[in-house]
């Protein structure tokens, strides 16, 4: 009896189990399946689709979206041992023409053992370009097994064949910016942005903010195309952009906070700080759960002597091992505030002015060392980038900075534009 149950026990761990079977209704279980060339266009590569909508590919050459494989951080994270390359990569490069090798099953159902073949279809233009036009505008017809690209506007009139679908480009997002799956009692996939902003807005789309609406010709003006309703597609995030030469373009495709300062004033004994999530139909911090805002407050004295400091955090604290849990979450859902109040002694009027400072924090410095300490597990070509992660990564941003004139009881804003000038030229948390 014990013979036949290893017997069982072993062909269940050997049996190549399907991945839908494993990752049940889960769309980010599997990449798109191959895109066969667009008529009209040729291979679904964001450079052939630049050739015509010039501007829209010259922003998407900006965003997080074109920066996904090559992302710092990420490529360190996948290194790891304990990260299922193949699984995580369905986000990254989510396109099979994008893949070298398709994963065609899971041994025994387990997602570190992934069954592979070669892809005979492997595009590395395709794979460089990483989050590419075509994961969510082009897919393939069932009937006639070519590939369309998906519109959301209709009335024109392209070289390539296309389909009207407003509803499905405005969904795509939450594939991957909203699933919470857990795979292992210390790896856990949370992202619940397009839950956060149903649960505020029900009607509410990503696209109304991450991709605002601008007026222009969707191709070059030398195809004299009439000016309509378009979007940016810059995918402008929380303000932590991939490299530092991008935050000169932030605020120009569309950044602005989540957050703003409604208020801070000091009354007898007590300062009060008041940040409402005015802009973010989601929570923020969101996304990432490493991610959160550092609060600064230093008080001056009348010297320029720092004579007062206070610091809090706005985020998520996780335990990652043994078993991965959330203790503590204290982030700002959509139009709800945060009230900081402190308590500071002022004898003689020692402080004579406040200044207050927001910082979206994406990477920790101590992580960041980590990252550099065992960067011998990155390949190339990422190692170098990895070495030099507090050099060519920008760790956290500068979002939020006020100064407070005590005895007028008024402060002055600095300005986004001056904020990301600083950013750009900040290293580290």
């Amino acid at each position: 009896m014990m013979t036949f149950l290893i017997g069982v026990y072993l062909f269940q761990n050997k049996r190549a189990i399907p991945i839908e079977q494993v990752f049940v209704g889960k769309i980010w279980g599997k990449p798109i399946e191959f895109l066969p060339d667009v008529k009209g266009v040729g291979a679904p590569t964001a450079i052939n689709c630049g050739s015509c909508h010039t501007e829209i590919y010259e922003e998407w050459k900006l965003s997080t979206h074109a920066n996904a494989l090559r992302d710092i951080q990420f490529q360190s994270e996948l290194a790891k041992s304990s990260s299922p390359k193949w699984l995580c990569l369905n986000c990254h490069i989510p396109i099979q023409n994008q893949r070298e090798t398709i994963v065609t099953a899971l041994r025994g159902g387990d997602f570190f053992q992934p069954i592979e073949i070669p892809n005979p279809n492997f595009n590395p233009e395709m794979m460089e370009e990483a989050i590419t036009c075509a994961t969510c505008h082009v897919r393939v017809d069932t009937i006639t097994n070519e590939s369309y690209v998906i519109g959301a506007s209709g009335d024109t009139s392209p070289p390539h064949p296309i389909q009207i679908n407003r509803k499905f480009l405005h969904n795509r997002c939450n594939d991957c910016h909203n699933e919470t799956y857990t795979l292992n009692q210390s790896l856990v996939c949370s992202f619940q942005t397009g839950t956060e902003l149903q649960s505020s807005n029900p009607n509410g789309t990503c696209v109304s903010c991450h991709l605002p609406e601008v007026q222009r010709s969707f191709v070059k003006p030398t195809l004299n195309r009439p000016i309509r309703t378009s979007h940016r597609h810059g995918f402008i995030g929380g303000g932590v952009p991939k490299t530092f030469s991008l935050y000169k373009d932030q605020i120009r495709l569309g950044y602005k906070p989540g957050l703003v300062l409604a208020e801070l004033k000091w009354e007898k004994d007590t300062i009060v700080i008041r940040l409402k999530n005015q802009n973010a139909g989601h929570h923020v911090t969101t996304g990432d759960p490493e991610r959160f805002y550092r609060l600064i407050l230093n008080g001056y004295d009348p010297s320029g002597k720092i004579v007062y400091q206070e610091e809090t955090k706005i985020g998520q604290d996780w335990e990652w091992t043994p078993k991965a849990k959330k203790i503590k979450d204290n982030r700002i859902p959509s139009n709800e505030e945060f009230v900081w109040k402190l308590n500071p002694t002022n004898p003689s009027g020692a402080i004579s002015r406040l200044q207050f400072q927001t910082i979206h924090v994406r990477l920790k410095d101590q992580t960041s060392e980590y990252m550099i300490q065992s960067a011998k597990h990155v390949p190339e070509p990422y190692f170098e980038n990895v070495k030099k992660i507090k050099e060519l990564y920008p760790h956290s941003s500068i979002v939020i900075e006020t100064v407070y004139d005590v005895k007028l009881g008024k402060r002055k804003d600095t300005s986004l534009v001056e904020l990301f000038k600083r950013n750009a030229e900040r290293r580290g948390e």
